[in-house]
């Protein structure tokens, strides 16, 4: 154990900037947690003015020099400081840094009382989620509330897992700092020893960490600094899992977006939204180049003495886009109805070129003599003095001293930003205005059919050219689409060729595609609607090509391979129905009757495309389930989770194709929803019989139309993520076959199919009651598909 004078975190020090910080979050805990009838402090958004809100954004302002009213605590007097931010401590000697105070430019910050505002956590738990900014917030403010706890009080700070807890009986209230540079889990999460050369970063996996949040009143996050490397390896899947797939990468903002949606979609499915107040602390900046602030000697914050004072300078260090994609992620929460304050302290402190630690803090690695020869060498400017600047998120904590148990700290850093944090959690919990940022997706124009949209058109009666093969013809015919074969006696929905508007589609040239495929892969990866696009494939190359040419269809795991010896080609069906993985995953027995989704993994599928050169996916139907089990790496949550599930999914496969496709050389497809027909009341002023598909034989001829029974919020997910991966370089066509398929009421099995399980007497009695009205009989449909497919094949 630590001697008292030199215990885990550090020794004692004063923090100004962090005291402003802190200021301004326990303004914002206060309005959060008050009474409605009580004033409120509000940032950022134009309001009506009324006597409960007072008009304010704490971020817009200045530094006002203050030696009068501050430092406002003394670092002597707090048992909680760092030795990484003790400036005064190992030797420095200008001390002005403590004595300027952020003044707002049309409001005071509030005074900040540490008694109410622990009155204010009473029975409650707070926790800081993040870097070693965040830790150094959580120790502000325990310096900030150590004056209101009794000495006699009975308090506690120990050490447990990730986790560093500070607990007081008087209260029953406590206040954590949890260790999460990444947010999603990685192998830097070791709050002792994180820092390892090489990170490994699991951006779909953060129930390691978030599971031990779920409990908290309060959430403050932030993640920036960690992110700035300039590589890292990605890890898809579990450490040491046989399935997992690990890429080393150049570090970009996109796999940070990445992981803070994995941060998202946990919160919107996990937490209480009447109990749990959430915010994220914006990117703390640092100082490097002194050119920037017209330092002639070119130095960084070594040996400066003073603020910028010069209203709105930016440095070049802040990563603004790395600040978007945080402000468009909580947008995107708040659109969904979960609340995250964003409290952006980033420009306040950029002006603090003055408040770093430089060369006066304990440093863990020796320093050599060329660096003391040249302090400016080994300054650090990125974390804060304290009382100061807020710090950055390389962690330097005096881990010799650091043990499991009840530990006496002295820690006293980040009260500014402890403040400003405490000020918005405050004025948030309270707060009924909302602060949005209304963020509009633009839609690119898709120029990738110049000259037709093969997609609008009609059905034209042709029964010279249909149909194009016969089932009985095609090797490859699957029971539940031969409806010729299984009695179906009407096969005029076999000679209805589909008519774009300004040009006709491509005949469907099998050699043509297998030139174009040789020496290549094709898979289809998705539901028995894909499987059924697959099977009318292999007919139309089959009908075309010699009869002496070796080909060969096999099983294998969750794939049906073709393969075509002539043009070492392959076509292969792959069985993934969500996507996603589930249980409901096996090629053969995958009719559960309780459906449950992993949404965050996909790579025990994904590992079977990666050496594609064309990849057609579909995903749809099996999400039309009203209730489903999520899972996300070991929590369970049930309900109606249907949309919200699905856009999770499509994230995960957006993410992996982001990462691991050969953008010059995989073609992607997605197939848009296949439309089902069980209700005549759709197309039928008859609307009180239950009419189906059953019987139907000829399409719906009126242009235009759309059944109701087609989901058009998910084809909207479908294109927004396609959209989005788009905007990432990687293009994705979206084949929108949904309306032209629409009107073919006439064209599925019905009973006219195999089925897997016995027809009882009472089904047999009214054929409608067991009607197939989602798949599609062969010939029929899907060849339209796979023509428009091929259409786009020969282009590209």
């Amino acid at each position: 154990m630590a001697s008292t004078h030199k215990s885990v975190l550090g020794t004692k020090i004063r923090c100004i900037f962090h005291f402003t910080v802190g200021i301004l979050l326990v303004a914002f805990i206060f309005a959060s947690l008050c009474p409605t009838g009580e004033k409120r402090l509000f940032l950022g958004q134009q309001m009506p003015p009324t006597d409960s809100i007072q008009l304010c954004d704490f971020f817009s302002g200045k530094w006002i020099y203050d030696n009068i009213s501050y430092p406002l605590y003394k670092g002597k007097q707090c048992s909680f400081v760092e030795d990484a931010f003790a400036c005064e401590k190992y030797g420095r000697k200008d001390l002005e840094y403590q004595k300027w105070r952020w003044q707002p430019h049309d409001c005071d910050l509030p005074s900040f009382n540490a008694t109410e505002l622990m009155e204010k956590l009473r029975g409650k738990k707070l926790v800081f989620v993040g870097d070693s900014l965040i830790r150094n917030q959580f120790g502000s403010m325990l310096c900030l509330i150590e004056p209101s706890i009794p000495p006699s009080s009975s308090k506690s700070l120990i050490l447990k897992s990730n986790s560093i807890i500070f607990n007081t009986t008087d209260y029953n209230a406590t206040i954590e700092f949890y260790w999460s540079p990444y947010l999603v889990e990685s192998n830097c999460d070791d709050i002792l020893n994180h820092r390892i050369r090489d990170p490994i970063i699991n951006i779909k996996a953060i129930e390691k960490h978030s599971r031990l949040w779920t409990d908290a009143d309060i959430l403050i996050f932030d993640s920036f600094a960690w992110w700035l490397s300039p590589k890292a390896t990605l890890l898809w899947g579990s450490f040491g899992s046989s399935d997992a797939i690990y890429k080393e990468v150049r570090m970009r903002p996109r796999f940070f977006e990445m992981a803070l949606n994995t941060w998202s979609d946990w919160l919107e499915i996990h937490i209480n939204r009447t109990g749990t107040k959430l915010f994220f602390m914006s990117l703390s900046p640092y100082h490097p180049l002194g050119e920037e602030w017209g330092n002639d000697r070119g130095q960084n914050c070594y040996n400066e003495t003073e603020p910028i004072l010069k209203k709105g300078h930016w440095g070049s260090s802040t990563d603004r886009g790395m600040m978007q994609i945080v402000e468009s992620v909580i947008h995107k929460l708040e659109m969904r109805g979960l609340k995250v304050q964003y409290l952006n302290i980033t420009q306040l402190s950029d002006y603090r070129k003055d408040a770093h630690p430089s060369i006066y803090r304990e440093f863990w690695m020796n320093i050599t003599e060329a660096q003391l020869a040249n302090p400016a060498s080994y300054s650090d400017c990125g974390h804060w003095c304290l009382p100061g600047e807020l710090s950055e998120a390389d962690e330097m904590v005096n881990t010799k001293n650091l043990v499991p148990g009840t530990l006496k700290i002295r820690y006293n850093f980040h009260s500014i930003s402890g403040l400003l944090l405490i000020t918005f959690v405050i004025a948030i919990v309270n707060l009924k205005g909302d602060i949005r940022r209304i963020l509009k997706l633009q839609t690119i124009p898709n120029d990738s059919i110049p000259h037709c949209d093969l997609f609008f058109g009609k059905w034209v009666y042709d029964n010279i050219s249909y149909p194009l093969y016969n089932d009985k013809q095609c090797s490859f015919m699957e029971g539940a689409f031969a409806c010729e074969k299984y009695g179906r006696k009407d096969l005029n929905y076999q000679k209805w060729r589909w008519q774009p508007h300004n040009c006709d589609l491509p005949r469907f040239n099998a050699t043509a595609l297998l030139e174009k495929l040789r020496g290549k892969k094709l898979i289809f990866v998705g539901d028995s609607l894909n499987r059924n696009q697959w099977i009318s494939m292999l007919c139309l190359i089959e009908s075309s090509i010699p009869p002496s040419s070796s080909k060969s269809v096999i099983w294998k795991g969750n794939s049906f391979i073709f393969k075509i010896t002539d043009y070492d080609a392959t076509i292969n069906f792959y069985w993934s129905p969500l996507l996603v993985e589930s249980n409901s995953d096996d090629i053969i027995n995958h009719r559960v009757g309780s459906r449950s989704v992993r949404v965050k993994a996909i790579e025990k599928h994904a590992r079977h495309w990666t050496d594609a050169d064309v990849l057609v996916f579909d995903s749809f139907a099996w999400w039309l389930e009203p209730k489903m089990i999520l899972i996300t790496d070991g929590i369970y949550k049930q309900g109606e989770m249907k949309l919200r599930g699905y856009e999770m999914a499509l994230n995960t496969w957006s993410d992996w194709l982001d990462i691991h496709i050969n953008r010059t050389r995989t073609k992607l497809f997605f197939m848009s929803l296949s439309p089902f027909h069980s209700s005549g009341g759709d197309w039928s002023m008859d609307t009180g019989t239950g009419q189906n598909c059953y019987t139907e034989t000829e399409p719906i001829l009126y242009e235009g139309y759309r059944g109701g029974q087609t989901d058009h919020e998910m084809m909207q997910i479908v294109e927004s993520a396609i959209h989005e991966l788009g905007m990432r370089g990687l293009k994705v066509e979206y084949l929108n076959i949904t309306q032209l398929s629409d009107y073919r009421k006439d064209a599925h099995p019905s009973v006219y199919r195999e089925f897997w399980d016995p027809l009882t007497e009472e089904k047999l009695a009214d054929p409608k009651r067991y009607s197939d009205c989602l798949h599609w009989c062969l010939p029929g449909v899907p060849d339209v598909w796979n023509f428009i497919l091929y259409s786009y094949i020969m282009r590209s």
